[in-house]
């Protein structure tokens, strides 16, 4: 007989009864799921390794298996089971057909394939970040970029920093026949070149640059074609330059390209030259030579109307869309050309009174 002192915690003991009969169905389901040699020293379960009763020594090995797929192998060491891990030399096969999985965050050395599926493949170093993904490729070094963007139906390559290459190679194994189609090259503060030294490099199908035998700078038509200044509406722009030097120049002055024709009074015009100051001068940025001497007419920019240093007619002169002003040469020599027809009528006029007047006096 048994007698109990003190008091008795039912619901306790009925727990801990229940968890006692829980911990051995497990046990029994686990066991039934597992196999093992005779000396214990190779297991297969479904489960990790647990304490089946049997005595393991150094090296035995315990490899869970569920569905034919094993998914971890461990190796009794120091008294307890730990994971074995594999090495590159383990792992040495001809294919890995069968390896289909999640491998999560993956550290490798040389990584050797002809073909790679993924969302994203990212370098970080030092000099910078390479990140290659659905939209695109980008190089990124401080505020120095090179990116190519392939998402959506804009796709187009930049690059901040510039771009140096020494050479650029078709399949023909020439640079002159490799082309780079539909692409801006432009440099802020820094020299950008294209192509290399006593080359043509081609700007267009139709447009080259260059050096010519004498050793200067052109650009030039490859089929004697004229070369055409337009913006991309096909308007003509206006070119800003130094000295030009030219064989001849053509003014367009077909009446089909004019409107609001009316005439221009020689009388005007006389009175626009004879109230035009023509002046000797040179260039500030000039130096002392023969060639820097000029003659001409000066648009004074400095002074009040009152105190101009110089006069000139208001129809000789011109304006960018800066508002700089420049001495508009082709109304300039026509309103010479229209003040000499006046100078000529006057000085016929003169000539007739003149021989009246003689006439007079032989009488």
């Amino acid at each position: 007989m048994i007698i109990a002192t003190g008091s008795v915690d039912i619901n306790e003991a009925t727990k801990l009864a229940q968890d006692a009969s829980d911990s051995a169905d497990d046990l029994a389901d686990k066991m039934k799921n597992t196999v093992a040699t005779m000396d214990g020293k190779t297991t297969v379960s479904t489960s990790t390794p647990f304490d089946d009763g049997k005595e393991h020594n150094e090296g035995d090995m315990w490899t869970v298996i569920n569905n034919d797929v094993a998914s971890a192998m461990y190796i009794y060491t120091n008294g307890q089971w730990q994971v074995k891990k594999w090495d590159q030399q383990a792992l040495s096969v001809n294919q890995l057909s069968a390896l289909t999985a999640d491998l999560g965050h993956v550290t490798a050395g040389t990584l050797d394939s002809a073909i790679i599926n993924g969302a994203q493949i990212t370098e970080n170093s030092a000099n910078g970040t390479i990140t290659l993904d659905k939209n695109g490729f980008s190089a990124v070094s401080g505020s120095s970029y090179f990116k190519f963007i392939a998402s959506g139906s804009n796709q187009y390559t930049v690059a901040n920093g510039g771009i140096r290459t020494d050479d650029i190679t078709a399949n023909t194994g020439n640079i002159g026949d490799t082309y780079i189609k539909g692409q801006t090259f432009a440099a802020y503060h820094v020299n950008t070149h294209i192509g290399q030294p006593e080359t043509w490099t081609y700007l267009s199908e139709s447009v080259k640059c260059g050096a010519t035998n004498g050793g200067n700078s052109a650009i030039s038509p490859t089929s004697g074609m004229a070369i055409y200044f337009h913006n991309q509406s096909g308007s003509t722009i206006d070119i800003h330059a130094g000295d030009v030097y030219a064989g001849g120049s053509k003014l367009k002055s077909a009446l089909s390209a004019k409107r609001d024709v009316t005439d221009y009074s020689p009388d005007e015009a006389l009175s626009a030259v004879m109230n035009t100051d023509v002046k000797k001068w040179k260039y500030k940025n000039s130096d002392n030579s023969a060639n820097s001497q000029h003659i001409g007419p000066i648009i004074d920019d400095i002074n009040e109307v009152g105190k101009k240093s110089a006069s000139i007619d208001n129809n000789m002169i011109s304006t960018d869309e800066n508002g700089n002003y420049y001495l508009n040469e082709s109304n300039t020599i026509s309103i010479l050309l229209a003040a000499l027809k006046k100078s000529n009528q006057r000085i016929d006029e003169l000539s007739y009174r003149i021989a009246q007047l003689e006439r007079k006096n032989i009488q």
